[in-house]
């Protein structure tokens, strides 16, 4: 009983580091690492594969410090150094990279000094064991590990994507939780004081103020913008697509909207951290109201092309489903005009594009809508009220938010 007691568990000790080790091999080896390298910092990865030098380049052109390598084992060295981690990796000692190297299941005979840089990419999750072992036994690096050591590294150094988790992720509604509890209003003196005017003048019905360091880093051509105010609503939106068996990288950018805010709506109400009324006029007022902008990056076009039907089945009002009569179920907190879009034309049956015309300046940005034949007007407008360069984006917005931008039809 005893010997049977031992063997099972074995067997499960086993069977969870066979796991952990297709876990770390699934987040290494992202299919979409060298689109990203080439988008982001303009590497492109050679079909067949790099050598040392083309490598080191690569690694430079991400940290923007040089990498000398006179060859492939010096790889592991580069990597420690890329991702900071030189001073770590000198306290390992000979008794300590053996038995670090023992656990990860690397027999193989490992060069004296370079045991420590071995040891330290492992402990660091820079790479997985099955990489670190074909690497040192080898004399070439094939163009998807080479892409996948740059992402890591360029992960490790905080320079790549911005995010709180994936949809999949056991503990995403927690992350959720714990990212909205930082939430309130916030401000850019100058920024606001450019918007505002902008409204006043009837050039834009209002803008979003964003932090540039919020900003997910997602790879464009997988990604969609959706905007809303509730918390809960997010959450069960996250559960639906993961019922649906579309996964995500998630980040929550956080948003003060700002808009007019009209007498006819009633007195105005008492300021709150997340919610008040500014005068700027006679009979002028501007509304100021936390929101945030959840970007998913899919992990396939097919995926991203579905969130459409899902928003327009679970999370938007029109007439028949808000009938008295109605049986149709809908997410907490589900809009008449869902606001969602991306920076490239998806489906030209669902999105229509418009113009995000966007002011930067110390960490912040202003982004004011506008429809294309009246773009021009907003963008001198911003111009000659502010003296900064408008950075005009196309924006492809769904067609119930494009109806509302028109006034062409309020569902």
């Amino acid at each position: 009983m005893k010997k049977y007691t031992l063997f099972a568990g074995m067997l499960l000790i086993a069977a969870l580091l066979f796991g952990a080790g297709i876990s770390e091999q699934a987040h290494f080896s992202d299919p979409t690492n060298a689109a990203y390298l080439e988008h982001y910092f303009q590497i492109t990865i050679p079909s067949g594969g790099m050598d040392a030098k083309q490598f080191g380049n690569a690694l430079a052109s991400i940290t923007g410090r040089p990498a000398s390598m006179a060859g492939f084992p010096d790889i592991f060295k580069a990597l420690v150094e890329a991702a900071d981690l030189s001073q770590l990796a000198l306290t390992y000692s000979t008794e300590k990279s053996g038995g670090r190297l023992a656990y990860y299941g690397i027999t193989e005979t490992v060069p004296a000094g370079l045991d420590r840089y071995v040891a330290c990419t492992l402990d660091a999750h820079l790479l997985p064991a099955s990489t670190a072992k074909t690497l040192l036994a080898s004399q070439h690096l094939d163009s998807e590990t080479a892409a996948n050591l740059l992402m890591s590294v360029a992960n490790a150094t905080g320079i790549s994507r911005n995010y709180i988790g994936k949809v999949s992720d056991t503990d995403i509604l927690m992350r959720i939780s714990n990212a909205f509890d930082g939430y309130t209003l916030f401000s850019d003196g100058y920024l606001d004081e450019i918007g505002a005017m902008a409204v006043k003048k009837r050039a834009s019905t209002g803008y979003n103020l964003k932090k540039d360091s919020d900003d997910a880093q997602f790879l464009t051509s997988r990604t969609i913008q959706y905007g809303h105010s509730d918390e809960t609503h997010l959450k069960q939106l996250v559960v639906l697509l993961n019922s649906e068996g579309i996964d995500a990288k998630l980040q929550i950018e956080p948003k003060v909207s700002i808009y007019e805010y009209l007498l006819d709506w009633g007195p105005v109400p008492p300021p709150s951290p997340y919610y008040m009324v500014l005068e700027f006029g006679e009979n002028f007022y501007l509304a100021y109201a936390v929101e945030y902008d959840a970007k998913f990056e899919f992990d396939s076009h097919a995926d991203l092309l579905k969130f459409d039907f899902l928003i327009n089945t679970y999370a938007k009002k029109n007439d028949a489903n808000q009938a008295k009569n109605s049986n149709v179920a809908l997410l907490k907190g589900a809009w008449w005009q869902p606001l969602y879009s991306t920076t490239f034309q998806a489906d030209e049956q669902a999105y229509k594009q418009i113009v995000d015309c966007a002011l930067a300046e110390n960490g912040y940005t202003i982004h004011p809508f506008s429809l294309l034949e009246t773009k021009q007007n907003l963008i001198d407008t911003l111009q000659d009220l502010s003296g900064l360069e408008v950075h005009e984006r196309p924006l492809y917005v769904n067609n119930a938010f494009y109806r509302y931008l028109t006034g062409s039809d309020y569902q």
